[in-house]
């Protein structure tokens, strides 16, 4: 697809410290402007309860994927006294920041600590955690406390999250899949003309490196942190998509999406061996170049903390509609992407950002009404993503606001983290139809054929915990660190076979064709 698109960074490598309740770091008396609740026409905001007074009391603790912020016990504090009002209901707030998120929310489901609402995705071992009972069953509670959010949720979203067709998560509603694009500076494209267009493939980049390595020396040509050099290693070579568990975050289960077969393939196949080694020797050449960061294989520095620095004129990139302008707000760059794959929507990215709860909450019930609101009220979400008008922001229209540089609170993306992004205020530059747009991309998204599918990991956990072992030995074959990739990739693949890769394909295979029986009656 040839066509000229913004894009949003892929949100993939996010998480941070464990926070209790946060104790206000500003007085909780300080004279801030309260904003009163308003309800955009046709919403599906519930009103307030006539049960609320029948209602116990009870505290629905949040744990969620973001930094923390400094006016989050402020946040909390307005979200109680309108909650308690509607359903008799508290909350306490608990944003973990990317880089701990899932050390710390899997020792808190191990050692059985109580929560509610607790935020998972695909790429945090969802699918083993329901497996392993950490997350309770929804259906029944989706239809008593959660008709609000099912009428807001695309058909797709509510069929991705299921094991043995029983529901464990609510996907945050925005955007149900991504395309993957190549995004870049528009700046830097303008003054070098870089025809972004026909650039379809990394080797297309090679002499524009070489330009930009000349002429803009202070500039990152590609900045890898520790992994590999870019998610698209599949997606411009063959039809191939991962499937599956991702041991160490490395995809090594595939099945070709425009295939009838239905046959998974691994990365021991000859020619996924085939396009794994031709990346790595091109990602070498680029590291000996000098197109590469020279720290590729040990820095942890966040790749949106090099692009905030003004180092980075490309990344790779997820693609939406509209995400050039988040990013553009992320960092106050002008970006500009040129989508390489179209999008599809799979299990993993419908299910890439979702809500549970936990099996250890006290009252689940009380806990889907929460995630409820999350899901129709604009006040309520308003409040977790973008703060109290007038402290944090300053309303521009009945539906768009301009943020407050510095506010203490609006600085962390939750938007794709919680609730329903489409009852989110606009920011500068996101156009009047955004949500609008949203809509048809998701509607004309490609289907993937095991969109619903979830392996159950039970029988292969030992296989699948050596292989994570085998990963993280060679993790640096795919920065482009280390001479040699093509005989590293040999010998890490036989290390994969030994550990039991081929038991995992052969349980997944089989797997695979039992649900797909079941969907044929």
């Amino acid at each position: 697809m040839n066509r000229k698109k913004s894009a949003l960074l892929a949100p993939l490598a996010l998480a941070v410290g464990l926070t209790t309740v946060l104790s206000a770091c500003g007085s909780s008396s300080e004279s801030t402007p309260s904003t009163a609740p308003s309800v955009p026409a046709g919403s599906t905001a519930p009103a307030a309860s006539p049960q609320a007074a029948k209602l116990d009391p009870y505290e629905v603790s949040i744990i969620y994927y973001g930094k923390p912020q400094k006016d989050d016990s402020l946040i909390q504090e307005k979200l109680n006294e309108y909650l308690k009002e509607k359903i008799n209901t508290t909350v306490a707030l608990q944003p973990i920041a990317p880089s701990d998120y899932q050390k710390k929310t899997e020792l808190m489901m191990n050692t059985g600590e109580k929560m509610d609402l607790l935020f998972t995705a695909s790429w945090l071992a969802f699918s083993s955690n329901v497996t392993k009972g950490a997350f309770l069953e929804l259906d029944s509670l989706v239809e008593k406390y959660g008709q609000g959010l099912k009428k807001e949720l695309h058909p797709l979203y509510l069929e991705a999250p299921r094991y043995k067709g029983k529901l464990y998560a609510i996907p945050t509603n925005k955007e149900i899949t991504q395309g993957k694009a190549f995004t870049y500076r528009k700046d830097i494209v303008d003054k070098y003309n870089i025809p972004i267009e026909k650039i379809n493939k990394m080797e297309d980049l090679e002499p524009y490196f070489a330009t930009i390595k000349e002429k803009e020396p202070n500039f990152i040509n590609l900045y890898v942190a520790g992994g590999p050099v870019s998610f698209m290693l599949y997606e411009t070579r063959s039809n191939y998509r991962p499937i599956g568990p991702t041991p160490g975050k490395l995809p090594m289960f595939f099945m070709d999406y425009k295939a009838t077969d239905m046959k998974v393939k691994t990365v021991l196949d000859q020619d996924i061996v085939d396009i794994n080694k031709t990346d790595a020797e091109l990602f070498r050449k680029y590291y000996e170049k000098g197109y590469i960061n020279a720290d590729a294989a040990t820095t942890t520095t966040n790749v949106a903390d090099i692009r905030k620095q003004g180092k980075l004129w490309l990344q790779s990139t997820v693609w939406k509609p509209g995400a050039d302008i988040e990013l553009k707000l992320a960092d106050n760059y002008d970006w500009v992407s040129h989508v390489i794959e179209e999008p599809i929507v799979t299990t993993d990215l419908a299910t890439g950002s979702m809500m549970s709860i936990s099996r250890t909450s006290k009252n689940p019930e009380r806990a889907m009404m929460v995630l409820n609101y999350l899901h129709t009220d604009p006040y309520v979400i308003n409040l977790l993503v973008n703060g109290i008008e007038g402290k944090h922001y300053t309303k521009a229209s009945a539906n768009r606001i301009e943020p407050i540089k510095d506010s203490g609170y609006g600085d962390t993306a939750l938007f794709w983290v919680l609730g329903n992004q489409f009852l989110n205020y606009l920011k500068p530059g996101q156009p009047d139809d955004l949500y609008e747009s949203w809509k048809k991309f998701n509607n004309e998204a490609t289907r993937f054929p095991l969109l619903g599918f979830t392996f159950d990991d039970t029988k292969v956990k030992n296989e699948i915990a050596q292989l994570t072992t085998v990963v993280n030995e060679y993790k640096v074959i795919n920065t482009g660190a280390l001479p040699n990739p093509s005989k590293m990739l040999d010998e890490r693949n036989a290390k994969l076979k030994a550990a039991g890769l081929e038991k995992v394909q052969a349980e997944m295979q089989a797997q695979i064709d039992a649900w797909l029986v079941e969907t044929k009656k």
